[in-house]
């Protein structure tokens, strides 16, 4: 049995000035070189294959494929997946140290003796003193730390070697929001200087290149502390440990 494979005959154009038959692809006659008339392809090129052009509208005007429809459908539950996830990490309240008991030391005092050489250095403090004294200097100050919606309820700082991790809590209808900004600290030569490396919202950690666009959440909470920043900024010499910070005498 044989199959008979019929094709459409191609076009000829024909050239109006010498009559010479060219092949369809050409522009030019091959013959004397006049521009021929194509007019004839492009009918012919329009009336071939109707059920191809038929085929492709279906597929513009169709619903997307299976393959399309899964992609989008995977898509969106990994995103709404990400989405609840940041929201957990966010609502989860981080390890900060515990609330403490102990006479909060003249932090202030101190650091202005020293500043003006009436009290020798160096001065040290346990991460239980500092955070004593936090309590003890904001207290004063919740007025201009409270926001809209935002009740200020207590800052912390966790010590550790080279630099330390200061948290913030506030109070949205009595459920607590948690940021933490983390910085490498020098201080000397009369100025401070602290480098963000990082921070977190809850439990959700944040890039270093956007805590410093982020940081402006703690701007109140360094007004609030800015005597004591500028007191730091005249010492020798700012030393963080693993739970306690040595600050030396600046140089006479």
């Amino acid at each position: 049995m044989t199959t008979t494979t019929t094709t459409a005959p191609t076009a000829k154009l024909t050239c109006t000035e010498c009559r010479h038959e060219n092949v369809a692809e050409r522009i030019y006659c091959h013959n004397c070189g006049e521009r021929l008339d194509r007019s004839v392809v492009i009918a012919q090129k329009k009336t071939q294959d109707p059920q191809e052009a038929h085929r492709r509208l279906q597929k513009m005007m169709g619903p997307p494929n299976m393959a399309r429809r899964n992609f989008f459908a995977v898509s969106k539950l990994a995103l709404a997946a990400a989405a609840v996830a940041a929201l957990v990490e966010i609502a989860l309240p981080p390890e900060l140290p515990a609330p403490t008991k102990i006479v909060p030391p003249q932090v202030d005092l101190d650091l202005e003796n020293v500043a003006s050489y009436q009290k020798p250095g160096p001065l040290e403090y346990s991460q239980d003193q500092i955070n004593a004294y936090l309590g003890y200097r904001l207290t004063s100050k919740k007025t201009a730390l409270n926001k809209p919606l935002l009740t200020f309820v207590r800052a912390t700082a966790s010590l550790r070697d080279g630099g330390c991790t200061i948290s913030m809590e506030r109070s949205l209808f009595g459920y607590s929001i948690y940021s933490r900004t983390s910085h490498q600290v020098d201080a000397g030569a009369g100025k401070i200087a602290a480098t963000n490396v990082g921070g977190w919202i809850g439990r959700l950690p944040v890039h270093p290149v956007i805590m410093r666009f982020g940081d402006i959440i703690f701007a109140d909470l360094w007004s609030a502390l800015d005597r004591e920043r500028k007191l730091l900024g005249k010492m020798g010499a700012v030393t963080f440990h693993d739970g306690s910070v040595t600050i030396s005498a600046p140089a006479r």
